[in-house]
């Protein structure tokens, strides 16, 4: 009986550390596997390559990061034989659909250009809440071809909405709340959690008193809390200081400073980088690494009207605060490549980041921004199958990563048209 039990034992271990073999055991011999052929991938986390190995998908997840040479027999075995692979690209700030009256053909159409060029998830930072779920749904399901989504529902107080402009009237939607101290927050959140929304974002007319509660009602529904780094009143400092996981824009940092001058548009831009090399981001900096916080930079959406983004943006990331990849932009089908790219070749050629962390940018901590690191950001046994395979290595040169070989979603290669 002991050598029974003790056979059953050796058996389950090794199975366990030949998950090739464990699968084919719970497969059907004409279970046909994917296997991506003496491929180069990366290891996102240590920054390096695992050179020439063979990664078998199954069911819309990674089976295995080195497969042996057994089970071939119906496996569909893809040669890519000095080629490399990445995790699929995450946009953490995007706009896909109208605030209403979307069209939600147009909404499908961007999440498929975004697919088309690596791109495999995105965050929409605020939208049509009902379209999004649509989308969401569809594409999760297999019915529509897409970037998967993550969407927020949006919250802003009184001032934002009732400055006597009439933006935004009332009746307001699960995903775009009017809340005040007055607000039932717990009401407030369910509401944001049945809409199908993976976060709340914070968006504007927030003091430092009532921001740190909203934040910490959502975080007690599950929900992502993300919001601008200055929420007038609130600055960026008490922005930081609320624990808020994802903080959004780096030219809202301007509000740090107390020179007049610098906001005067007609200062000279070598005026304005004197100043921002100068202001000491430190403390801000390290309120946002004891909080684990991420900085959502955003330099797409201001680089023109604010070159000096660059300049502080350097200064951040030197500083070791997390940095997500995201641009704040709404598609343009007719771009040779989406504009999270740009924002890569920004962080290089610009901010000073390295390679690996302007590809972790827009990998690893993007996932974190939409709360799904366990599941995609890296290239792991068990994880999903959202991945990119390319032409040059993007550590080398991050602009490789216009040079798309290969897209694999949910496991399933890619139409590329």
């Amino acid at each position: 009986m002991k050598t029974t039990l003790k056979s059953l034992i050796i058996i389950a271990i090794f199975l366990f550390s030949n998950p090739e073999l464990l699968l084919a055991t719970k497969m059907p011999a004409d279970t046909a596997l994917l296997i991506l052929k003496n491929v180069n991938v990366l290891d996102i986390n240590k920054g390096r390559y695992r050179k020439g190995r063979n990664v078998a998908i199954s069911q819309s997840k990674i089976l295995s990061i080195d497969y042996g040479r057994k089970n071939w027999k119906n496996a569909k075995v893809v040669d890519l034989s000095g080629k490399y692979l990445i995790p699929g690209l995450i946009d953490g700030h995007v706009h896909v659909t109208a605030q209403t009256k979307n069209n939600i053909e147009n909404t499908y159409s961007h999440l498929n250009y975004y697919l088309q060029h690596g791109v495999t998830s995105v965050r929409d930072a605020s939208g049509d809440g009902a379209s999004l779920l649509e989308a969401q749904r569809a594409i999760n399901s297999g019915k529509r071809q897409g970037a998967s989504v993550y969407f927020a529902a949006v919250m802003a107080g009184d001032w934002f909405y009732n400055r006597g402009i009439n933006l935004h009237k009332e009746p307001y939607e699960p995903w775009r709340q009017l809340v005040t101290e007055k607000t039932n927050l717990d009401s407030a959140m369910k509401e944001a959690k049945a809409c199908g929304a993976t976060g709340v974002k914070l968006y504007h007319s927030f003091d430092k008193v009532l921001l740190p509660k909203v934040v910490a009602a959502a975080k007690q529904h599950g929900l992502k809390t993300w919001g601008h780094v200055m929420m007038y009143p609130a600055n960026p400092m008490d922005v930081a200081s609320s624990r808020m996981e994802v903080l959004s824009h780096v030219f809202m940092l301007e509000n740090l400073l107390t020179d007049t001058l610098f906001f005067k548009r007609k200062t000279p831009l070598s005026y304005k980088d004197s100043v921002i090399n100068t202001l000491d981001i430190k403390p801000f900096s390290d309120i946002m690494k004891a909080n684990n916080s991420i900085l959502d930079a955003t330099l797409c959406v201001s680089e023109e009207r604010d070159p000096w983004i660059f300049t502080l943006l350097k200064k951040i990331y030197k500083e070791g605060v997390a940095i997500n990849a995201g641009t704040d932009q709404i598609v343009d089908l007719k771009s040779a490549h989406p504009r999270l790219l740009d924002e890569l070749n920004s962080f290089v050629d610009k901010c000073g980041f390295s390679t690996i962390d302007a590809l972790r940018s827009a990998t690893v901590v993007s996932a974190r921004v939409i709360g799904q690191e366990k599941n995609i950001g890296t290239i792991e046994n068990g994880k999903m199958a959202d991945l990119l395979v390319l032409n040059g290595d993007p550590l080398n040169d991050i602009k490789e990563l216009s040079a798309i070989h290969m897209v694999i979603k949910s496991g399933k290669i890619v139409d590329i048209k």
